[in-house]
C-alpha cells in the first residue's frame, strides 16, 4: 500500500520517510508501540516534534545496537546513535523531528503522548505478514519468555504486557488467528504510581516452538532464552 506523503506539511533534510507499508515498517511500528514515545513540545520559540525509543540498558542493548538502529536507518535514514540515559536508567535514542512525529501521528494514526489506548493501526492488520511484523516489534520490546520449573521440567510462558486494553484484545485476536493460543488477563498493581497491566499470555512447549517459528523474534534476549530451553528440556 502506498502512503501519501503529500499530506505532511513538514520538510526536513536529515530524515526520509517510507512511501509504502511493508513488514519492516510494521515491525518498527510494533517497536514504537512497545518502547516509543512522541509528542510536540515548545522548543525555544517554536513547537517541535520529539521522538524517542528507549529500552532496558542491559537486556535490550544488543538489540538496539544490531537490530533496531539499522532498521531506523533503513526506514528513515536516521543516523542518531543510541546511548545510555543515566537520569532515567534506559538505553535508546531521542530525535527532534516534527516530520517523523507527524508521519507516525497523521499518516499511521499513532497517538501523541501517553499510550493508554494505543492500537495497532489498520494498515498493519490486512495480512498475516504485516500482523506478524507488528507483533514481533511489540514482543521484542514489551514481551518476555518465562521458564517455570514444573514437575521437574521447564514450562514456558510467553507474555506481552501493555496498559492498553484495546491493544491487548487486538493481540489476543491476531495471535489466535495465527494458531497461537492466547489469553489475556489483568494484572492489577497495588502501587498507585504504577499502571495496571493487561497480560497477553501464550503457554506450553508446542506454543513456544510455534511462536519462534511464526513470529521470528529479533531481540537476542528472547532467542537466548529459547536456546536455553532447548538445551535444558
Amino acid at each position: 500500500m502506498h502512503l501519501d506523503l503529500r499530506k505532511l506539511d513538514h520538510h526536513e533534510i536529515d530524515i526520509s520517510l517510507p512511501e509504502s507499508i511493508t513488514e519492516e515498517l510494521a515491525e518498527e511500528t510494533g517497536l514504537h508501540i512497545g518502547d516509543g514515545t512522541m509528542n510536540f513540545y515548545q522548543k525555544k520559540e517554536t513547537i517541535k516534534g520529539s521522538y524517542s525509543l528507549r529500552g532496558h540498558p542491559i537486556d535490550d542493548k544488543t538489540h538496539y545496537d544490531t537490530g533496531i538502529m539499522p532498521l531506523y536507518k533503513k526506514l528513515y535514514d536516521l543516523r542518531t546513535l543510541p546511548r545510555l540515559m543515566p537520569s532515567t536508567g534506559v538505553y535508546g535514542f531521542q530525535k527532534w523531528s516534527s516530520l517523523l512525529v507527524a508521519f507516525k501521528h497523521q499518516l499511521l494514526g499513532l497517538p501523541l503522548g501517553k499510550k493508554i489506548n494505543i492500537c495497532i493501526p489498520n494498515f498493519f492488520i490486512q495480512n498475516h505478514s504485516l500482523q506478524k511484523g507488528v507483533i514481533r516489534g511489540i514482543f521484542d520490546t514489551d514481551g518476555t519468555i518465562y521458564l517455570q520449573p514444573k514437575y521437574g521440567k521447564l514450562y514456558p510462558r510467553i507474555e506481552i504486557g501493555t496498559i492498553s486494553h484495546p491493544l491487548a484484545l487486538q493481540l489476543t485476536s491476531f495471535l489466535n488467528r495465527l494458531g497461537l493460543r492466547a489469553t489475556v488477563y489483568l494484572d492489577k498493581k497495588n502501587n498507585l504510581q504504577w499502571s495496571d497491566l493487561y497480560k497477553v499470555s501464550v503457554r506450553g512447549v508446542p506454543m513456544l516452538h510455534q511462536w519462534i517459528k511464526t513470529i521470528e523474534p529479533h531481540n537476542p534476549k528472547h532467542l537466548h532464552k529459547y536456546y536455553y530451553f532447548l538445551d535444558h528440556s
